[in-house]
Protein backbone atom coordinates (compact mmCIF):
# COMPACT_ATOMS: atom_id res chain seq x y z
CA UNK A 1 0.00 0.00 0.00
CA UNK A 2 1.09 3.27 -1.09
CA UNK A 3 -0.32 6.34 0.96
CA UNK A 4 1.91 8.91 0.01
CA UNK A 5 0.65 8.66 -3.40
CA UNK A 6 -2.40 9.22 -2.82
CA UNK A 7 -2.89 11.74 -0.44
CA UNK A 8 0.47 13.78 -0.31
CA UNK A 9 -1.43 16.84 1.47
CA UNK A 10 -2.93 14.88 4.70
CA UNK A 11 -0.37 12.07 4.89
CA UNK A 12 1.59 11.98 8.17
CA UNK A 13 3.79 9.74 6.60
CA UNK A 14 7.22 10.45 5.28
CA UNK A 15 7.44 12.16 2.15
CA UNK A 16 9.64 10.65 -0.46
CA UNK A 17 11.77 13.54 -0.21
CA UNK A 18 11.98 13.66 3.65
CA UNK A 19 12.83 9.92 2.83
CA UNK A 20 16.12 11.18 0.38
CA UNK A 21 16.88 13.42 3.14
CA UNK A 22 17.29 11.07 5.67
CA UNK A 23 19.23 8.87 3.08
CA UNK A 24 21.61 11.77 1.83
CA UNK A 25 22.49 12.69 5.55
CA UNK A 26 23.47 9.12 6.35
CA UNK A 27 25.38 8.87 3.09
CA UNK A 28 27.62 11.49 4.15
CA UNK A 29 27.41 10.63 7.73
CA UNK A 30 29.11 6.96 7.01
CA UNK A 31 30.43 7.68 3.80
CA UNK A 32 33.91 9.16 5.06
CA UNK A 33 34.24 6.06 7.21
CA UNK A 34 34.02 3.32 4.10
CA UNK A 35 37.78 4.92 2.51
CA UNK A 36 40.60 3.27 3.06
CA UNK A 37 42.94 5.81 4.09
CA UNK A 38 46.30 4.96 3.61
CA UNK A 39 49.61 7.03 3.54
CA UNK A 40 51.17 10.14 5.18
CA UNK A 41 48.79 12.80 6.31
CA UNK A 42 45.94 10.70 7.36
CA UNK A 43 44.81 10.47 11.00
CA UNK A 44 47.17 13.50 11.47
CA UNK A 45 50.09 14.13 13.44
CA UNK A 46 51.25 14.78 17.04
CA UNK A 47 54.70 16.47 17.65
CA UNK A 48 56.80 14.92 20.42
CA UNK A 49 60.21 16.64 20.38
CA UNK A 50 60.09 20.28 19.26
CA UNK A 51 63.20 21.94 18.41
CA UNK A 52 65.43 19.95 21.16
CA UNK A 53 69.58 21.29 20.91
CA UNK A 54 70.60 17.13 21.72
CA UNK A 55 74.59 17.38 21.36
CA UNK A 56 75.08 19.17 17.65
CA UNK A 57 71.86 18.69 16.33
CA UNK A 58 68.53 20.51 17.11
CA UNK A 59 65.69 18.05 16.45
CA UNK A 60 61.99 17.96 15.16
CA UNK A 61 60.10 14.81 15.69
CA UNK A 62 57.01 14.03 15.22
CA UNK A 63 54.72 11.29 14.00
CA UNK A 64 51.14 9.71 12.70
CA UNK A 65 48.60 9.17 12.80
CA UNK A 66 47.67 10.48 16.00
CA UNK A 67 46.35 8.66 17.69
CA UNK A 68 48.72 5.81 16.79
CA UNK A 69 46.70 2.42 15.48
CA UNK A 70 47.65 -0.88 14.79
CA UNK A 71 48.85 -1.27 11.34
CA UNK A 72 51.05 1.61 9.49
CA UNK A 73 53.18 4.32 11.73
CA UNK A 74 55.47 6.85 10.77
CA UNK A 75 58.47 8.59 12.39
CA UNK A 76 59.19 11.61 11.02
CA UNK A 77 62.44 13.38 11.77
CA UNK A 78 63.76 17.31 11.14
CA UNK A 79 67.55 17.02 11.66
CA UNK A 80 69.29 21.28 12.00
CA UNK A 81 72.92 21.80 12.79
CA UNK A 82 73.02 23.87 16.81
CA UNK A 83 75.99 26.25 15.75
CA UNK A 84 74.56 27.08 12.53
CA UNK A 85 71.03 26.30 12.73
CA UNK A 86 71.29 25.44 8.93
CA UNK A 87 69.14 22.18 7.95
CA UNK A 88 70.79 19.05 7.08
CA UNK A 89 69.59 17.18 4.87
CA UNK A 90 72.11 14.93 3.56
CA UNK A 91 75.15 13.45 5.11
CA UNK A 92 73.35 12.02 7.83
CA UNK A 93 72.11 8.94 9.00
CA UNK A 94 68.94 8.84 11.15
CA UNK A 95 67.63 5.78 12.63
CA UNK A 96 64.16 4.77 14.85
CA UNK A 97 63.58 1.77 16.72
CA UNK A 98 60.50 1.16 18.09
CA UNK A 99 59.89 -1.32 21.37
CA UNK A 100 56.82 -2.76 22.45
CA UNK A 101 57.27 -2.35 26.01
CA UNK A 102 54.89 -5.62 27.00
CA UNK A 103 56.74 -8.13 25.01
CA UNK A 104 60.30 -5.75 24.62
CA UNK A 105 59.98 -6.93 20.70
CA UNK A 106 62.05 -4.73 18.95
CA UNK A 107 62.02 -2.98 15.81
CA UNK A 108 64.43 -0.65 13.71
CA UNK A 109 63.79 1.25 9.60
CA UNK A 110 66.21 3.49 8.55
CA UNK A 111 64.56 6.83 8.06
CA UNK A 112 64.81 8.50 4.74
CA UNK A 113 63.95 11.44 2.73
CA UNK A 114 61.94 9.11 -0.01
CA UNK A 115 59.57 7.53 3.34
CA UNK A 116 59.13 11.55 3.88
CA UNK A 117 57.99 12.37 0.33
CA UNK A 118 60.32 15.12 0.40
CA UNK A 119 63.85 16.81 0.47
CA UNK A 120 63.73 17.99 4.30
CA UNK A 121 62.43 15.18 6.44
CA UNK A 122 63.47 12.15 7.09
CA UNK A 123 60.75 9.36 7.74
CA UNK A 124 60.45 5.36 9.29
CA UNK A 125 57.66 3.60 8.50
CA UNK A 126 56.54 1.08 11.03
CA UNK A 127 54.03 -1.74 10.84
CA UNK A 128 52.49 -1.60 14.45
CA UNK A 129 51.27 -5.54 15.56
CA UNK A 130 49.26 -4.85 18.48
CA UNK A 131 47.88 -1.96 20.67
CA UNK A 132 49.70 -0.88 23.94
CA UNK A 133 52.58 1.54 24.77
CA UNK A 134 55.43 1.64 22.38
CA UNK A 135 58.91 3.11 22.78
CA UNK A 136 60.36 5.23 20.22
CA UNK A 137 64.21 6.33 20.00
CA UNK A 138 65.23 8.63 17.13
CA UNK A 139 69.16 8.68 16.71
CA UNK A 140 71.25 11.30 14.26
CA UNK A 141 75.19 10.20 13.39
CA UNK A 142 76.89 12.45 11.23
CA UNK A 143 80.11 14.03 10.91
CA UNK A 144 78.88 16.25 14.03
CA UNK A 145 78.71 13.71 16.53
CA UNK A 146 75.65 11.39 17.35
CA UNK A 147 72.43 12.37 18.78
CA UNK A 148 69.28 10.54 20.48
CA UNK A 149 65.80 11.46 21.57
CA UNK A 150 63.26 8.92 23.00
CA UNK A 151 59.61 9.45 23.37
CA UNK A 152 56.72 6.94 24.16
CA UNK A 153 52.93 6.52 22.56
CA UNK A 154 50.19 4.37 23.14
CA UNK A 155 48.43 2.39 20.24
CA UNK A 156 45.13 1.70 20.21
CA UNK A 157 42.79 -0.64 17.90
CA UNK A 158 41.90 0.63 14.24
CA UNK A 159 38.67 2.94 14.20
CA UNK A 160 36.64 0.65 12.01
CA UNK A 161 32.86 1.35 10.31
CA UNK A 162 31.48 -0.97 13.34
CA UNK A 163 32.48 1.30 16.08
CA UNK A 164 31.57 4.46 13.94
CA UNK A 165 27.83 3.31 13.37
CA UNK A 166 27.88 2.21 17.17
CA UNK A 167 28.50 5.97 18.39
CA UNK A 168 26.76 7.66 15.49
CA UNK A 169 23.90 5.40 14.86
CA UNK A 170 21.97 6.23 18.05
CA UNK A 171 21.87 10.03 17.32
CA UNK A 172 20.95 9.27 13.55
CA UNK A 173 18.18 7.31 14.88
CA UNK A 174 16.72 10.22 17.25
CA UNK A 175 17.18 13.12 14.62
CA UNK A 176 15.42 11.12 12.06
CA UNK A 177 12.31 10.72 15.06
CA UNK A 178 12.22 13.53 15.70
CA UNK A 179 12.43 15.54 12.08
CA UNK A 180 9.72 13.22 11.66
CA UNK A 181 7.77 14.26 14.39
CA UNK A 182 7.79 17.55 13.03
CA UNK A 183 6.37 16.54 9.94
CA UNK A 184 3.75 14.74 11.53
CA UNK A 185 3.07 17.63 13.16
CA UNK A 186 3.07 20.55 10.44
CA UNK A 187 0.57 17.51 8.46
CA UNK A 188 -1.73 17.73 11.32
CA UNK A 189 -1.79 21.46 11.15
CA UNK A 190 -3.08 21.34 7.24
Amino acid sequence: MNMCYRCVETCPWPTRRWLMSVALLIVFVFGYAMVDAAGPGTGGSRIFVADKTVGPYVLLVWAGPSPAQVGRYTVYARVNDAASGRQLREGIQVTVQAVEEATGEAMEAEANHTNAGNSLDYAAHFELPRTGNYTYAVTVAGPAGQAKVDFRDRVVPTITFGVISAIAGPFIVVIGAVVWYMLARRAEKR
